[in-house]
């Protein structure tokens, strides 16, 4: 598995290396213009990574003195609660090594904070942001389905690392050995996914019975944070320059850049990833464009628009390419994408330069893990989600909040290729799509009128 993802770092390096010529001759399109959007990604990068890891001294004693007691009780590591609410390259990687009690527990909590970490720090709130109001409940509807994922995805990544005793890194380092096997027994694992499990059931509960409180909680979470990230980096680089907070005592927040303590601060953590998606994105680049006909195919085959199955691929790479084209795919292809992008968002993008910096064996357990966890997602939105989305979208026609023709387009280019996406879909998880019409007729009032209960 080691030399996978080494192979997988040098066609990156190979594709690092034809961005930087092409960008010498044009940087404003293909791989020159990808190569230099990687390179820009750091600045955006470490804005959040700086501002939740010079946090990491109060969210360790936090975790150690309210949330391990807890997951104790339950015989699952505490490190597991800090990386369920934060991303390992925003900080959770670091959190999870201060508070883990063994080296697989650190590994599996790392792990976790790729998927619902990534997706409750980040994905939601930056989503609830980006995307139109009236696809906020779409987002809704594939966030549930797709949290539903999260513990299948991580138990596929540590059962890879489990069954071929994947030597890592036992320390927070990128030059180090990987020789530390990841070494963690299945029933041990199941233990630590059971708060997960937990958690990410009562957050689906909630999107599914309250989704307006919820939607306007994730937006006062996302502003909260946003607010707090800023203001700590912005005091912690005064004190860095200044060291004028020393006169209220002990400095309680820890450096944004390295040094004689830790060599990888926040400062570094995003270029290192920076430099990494220079390569990564000329590759996720070279499968948009040489592999278009191919995946359009494939898309087309399970009822997508073109829209939708590109929003596949930018979601596995970056979820913000995502969020740019939701707001022109038909509601049924807003939920799928959403719920395959909580789990497979960033695969090929800031996730693999991550843990290709520091935990590189770990990258094909990754990739294989973060994937299938969004395939399940996408299972899980037809037979939970879409049901409900044609009620919605029914619901917005009928007051005008979706024109009359909109999205016509996509319905009648792709009516026959939905027809048999359905049965595809139906035969993988128990013919949902094919009991999704009952389901609606049973959301529609005596009137006739769809109902708006989401």
């Amino acid at each position: 598995m080691e030399v996978i993802g080494q192979i997988i770092i040098y066609i990156m390096m190979g594709f690092l290396l034809i961005g930087a010529v092409s960008a010498i001759f044009n940087d404003e399109k293909g791989f020159g213009k990808e190569f230099k959007e990687g390179i820009y990604a750091i600045g955006p990068i470490f804005l959040p990574v700086a501002g939740i890891m010079v946090f990491i001294p109060i969210l360790s004693q936090l975790v150690t003195t309210y949330l391990a007691p807890i997951y104790s009780w339950v015989h699952a590591d505490p490190s597991l609660a800090a990386t369920t609410l934060i991303a390992g390259d925003m900080g959770g990687y670091h959190l999870a090594f201060e508070t883990a009690g063994s080296h697989g527990a650190w590994i599996m909590a790392f792990a976790v904070s790729f998927t619902a970490g990534s997706t409750i720090i980040f994905s939601i709130p930056v989503g609830l942001a980006m995307l139109d109001k009236r696809d906020h409940k779409f987002m809704a509807l594939g966030v549930m389905a797709g949290l539903l994922s999260i513990p299948f995805a991580v138990f596929i990544i540590t059962l890879i690392m489990q069954g071929g005793a994947t030597p890592l890194r036992s320390d927070i380092s990128n030059t180090s050995a990987s020789d530390t096997p990841f070494n963690l027994p299945v029933g041990d694992i199941l233990l630590n996914l059971a708060p997960l499990t937990f958690i990410v059931l009562m957050l689906a509960l909630g999107l599914r019975f309250f989704s307006k409180f919820m939607v306007k909680a994730f937006i006062i979470f996302g502003r909260g944070l946003e607010i707090i990230i800023k203001l700590a980096l912005a005091v912690s680089v005064v004190q860095y320059f200044t060291g004028v907070f020393d006169v209220f005592g002990t400095w309680p927040l820890a450096p944004f850049i390295a040094d004689g303590e830790d060599q990888f601060r926040a400062l570094e953590v995003a270029g290192y990833i920076g430099v990494m998606l220079a390569g990564a994105f000329p590759m996720v680049h070279a499968i948009r464009t040489w592999l278009a006909a191919p995946l359009s195919t494939v898309g087309k085959r399970f009822g997508f628009s073109e829209e939708g199955a590109a929003g596949l691929l930018a979601a596995a790479a970056n979820i913000l390419a995502l969020f740019r084209v939701v707001r022109f795919m038909p509601p049924r292809d807003k939920v799928l994408t959403i719920a395959f992008a909580v789990c497979a968002a960033f695969t090929f993008g800031d996730h693999l330069a991550f843990s290709a910096n520091f935990q590189p064996n770990m990258v094909f357990p990754l990739i294989v893990g973060k994937l299938a966890g969004g395939v399940i997602g996408i299972l899980l939105a037809v037979w939970l989600a879409v049901p409900y989305a044609r009620v919605l979208e029914a619901a917005d026609r009928a007051d005008g909040t979706i024109d009359a023709h909109e999205y016509d387009a996509h319905v009648h280019g792709h009516k026959q290729d939905h027809e048999s996406s359905d049965a595809t879909a139906g035969a993988l998880v128990g013919k949902a799509d094919a009991s999704s019409q009952s389901e609606q007729d049973s959301e529609m009032n005596d009137g006739g009128q769809p109902a708006t209960r989401l």
